[in-house]
């Protein structure tokens, strides 16, 4: 008998007598609990919004790893999603929240996919009822089955904050809710829908912390932030198109390396966008590559590569990228 009160509230592995995994942040549900609240007679381990019976669970692994820079961004995916196996090389992430946000509901593999698992990838995107497919990994794939590549940087600070130029005009705080949703629909609404816009930004705020500039009662600009394990990830800068050019990047840049207080301060940016090189004349260092292959567009095509060929890239939206993208300063 396993005694699933010892793993409530740590990260797991949870292996599944028919052969399946999940991980995540593992939360203990007595029998009673489960009972009551969701009708199931079981003792059983929550992630997420997936509910695990005791008499499923095989074994359970303590995710236990070296502090990195990786683990940190792992750790902090994994508040939102669930990991679990798919194939023999690809695992899948599982955002049920919010399964339209492709960031957070992409396969990733652990060496290159063969057609069938792609195959069946797709189809498992289709019968959801998406219109998307995303692949991730550490390392280029040899076929990327017609889907369009990009290229996650994540970026540390290799120097000190102290020379960089700010507004004193501005001042950093905890944004209100309602300027933080204002300003995120302002920018990503036209794009991909005011909807999704402010259901991502609902899901976001929940688990993460946000700073904003404020000029008077105006904010102008906001990041999120995860801190674990000596790492502080910075992310989802964004700021006030009305307002750049005011060096408000930096200062929101700045605040988040002095709130990290020693720990080792990243964040995320496109091989080829306009903030990374922001970000290295800052002193940001590119020192991890995440490989992405995405198609927004399968709901209307075979399972061909000619016409995944024509699939369009949408770069990573609000778990990063696409919110640097919201600004440009010089």
């Amino acid at each position: 008998m396993i005694n699933l009160s010892a793993y409530n509230d740590k990260k797991l592995r949870v292996f599944l007598k028919d052969g399946s995994t999940f991980e995540g942040f593992g939360t203990h549900n007595s029998f009673d609990y489960s009972y009551c609240e969701f009708g199931i007679a079981a003792e059983c381990l929550q992630i997420c919004d997936y509910l695990i019976r005791d008499e499923e669970i095989e074994r359970v692994e303590i995710m236990e790893a070296a502090p990195s820079i990786r683990s940190t961004e792992e750790e902090m995916a994994m508040l939102f999603s669930v990991r679990r196996s798919f194939s023999e090389h690809l695992k899948r992430w599982e955002d049920n929240e919010l399964p339209d946000k492709y960031d957070h509901n992409c396969f990733e593999y652990s060496a290159q996919p063969s057609r069938e698992e792609f195959e069946r990838a797709l189809a498992f995107q289709r019968e959801r009822g998406d219109t998307f497919i995303k692949l991730e990994g550490d390392f280029p794939l040899e076929n990327d089955f017609g889907l369009t590549p990009g290229v996650t940087l994540t970026m540390q600070l290799t120097g000190s904050a102290d020379g960089w130029v700010v507004n004193d005009g501005i001042e950093i705080k905890e944004p209100r809710y309602k300027d933080l949703k204002e300003i995120e629909l302002k920018h990503f609404g036209p794009v991909y829908g005011e909807d999704f816009t402010a259901r991502n930004m609902d899901h976001m705020f929940e688990y993460l912390d946000y700073r904003g500039a404020y000029i008077g009662e105006k904010l102008v600009g906001a990041y999120y932030f995860y801190s674990a394990d000596g790492f502080t990830c910075v992310d989802g800068l964004i700021v006030d198109e009305d307002y750049r050019h005011r060096h408000i990047a930096v200062t929101l840049l700045k605040h988040a390396v002095s709130e990290a207080a020693g720990n080792v301060v990243c964040l995320h940016a496109d091989e080829d966008d306009t903030p990374k090189k922001l970000y290295e004349k800052l002193g940001f260092q590119a020192v991890d590559r995440l490989y992405e292959y995405l198609s927004t567009d399968i709901g209307s095509q075979t399972n061909t590569e000619d016409n995944l060929r024509n699939a369009v890239l949408h770069r990573r939206t609000f778990c990063g990228t696409d919110g640097q993208e919201a600004f440009s300063e010089e």
